[in-house]
């Protein structure tokens, strides 16, 4: 399970895990077929979203819940592998993943710093495909100031920290690193493995070394 691969290091009361080759290279090429010959489509499943581009899948989601779409049958069979690897203890048994957003990123690209929002509540889960990046989880500014005691210590206590997400990754978060942390991917051609990131030893000989992004990345 997934609790095997949680990463040390990270704040007090964040959990994150990250599996490594979840998929194989065979199932890597598979996936990044289905994601540019998508079946059963008439038109252009892509959007340009802040220089990125993205697929919906599932619903669309608004401010009063979800308009529920289905899921494209090879999508909805990696939703179910993900669910099953995670399990009931990162997952509540009574949850199932019913939406995905799969995002492509050039070299150079990456994503804002952002919180998802309550419909995906309780976590985040991630597959990485196709090249490296790192995800940068920084405080969340609103939450500095709160009043309940726990949350404000849980605040004061965090520091910015990163996890480097090779290939054929899957990554898992919940608890302060979702409701407490913006998590974002800097527009970089290449990362800076230093101490921030909790998991450089696995990408790099030395603290503070570089690893280029090697091509086109989906997630």
């Amino acid at each position: 399970r997934m609790e095997r691969h949680r990463l040390q290091d990270t704040p007090p009361g964040t959990r994150v895990c990250l599996l490594e080759d979840w998929c194989t290279p065979a199932e890597e090429e598979y996936l990044l077929g289905r994601v540019y010959r998508p079946s059963g489509t008439a038109c252009d499943p892509w959007q340009l979203v802040s220089g990125r581009k993205v697929q919906v899948h599932g619903g669309e989601v608004h401010e009063k819940g979800m308009i529920p779409r289905q899921l494209p049958e090879w999508l909805g069979k990696i939703l179910k592998s993900v669910r099953e690897t995670c399990g009931d203890d990162m997952f509540p048994g009574n949850v199932q993943l019913n939406h995905a957003l799969v995002n492509e990123y050039e070299v150079g690209g990456g994503i804002m710093p952002h919180q998802d929002g309550p419909l995906y509540f309780p976590a985040v889960a991630i597959v990485s495909l196709g090249a490296t990046a790192v995800m940068r989880f920084t405080p969340h500014a609103s939450q500095e100031n709160v009043g309940a005691e726990e949350s404000a210590e849980t605040s004061s206590s965090m520091a910015p920290f990163g996890v480097w997400l090779p290939r054929r990754s899957l990554l898992f978060f919940d608890g302060a690193a979702y409701t407490h942390c913006l998590h974002g991917i800097d527009g970089v051609a290449e990362d800076v493995l230093d101490e921030s990131v909790v998991n450089w030893r696995s990408a790099v000989d030395r603290c503070g070394d570089t690893r280029k992004r090697e091509g086109t990345r989906v997630s």
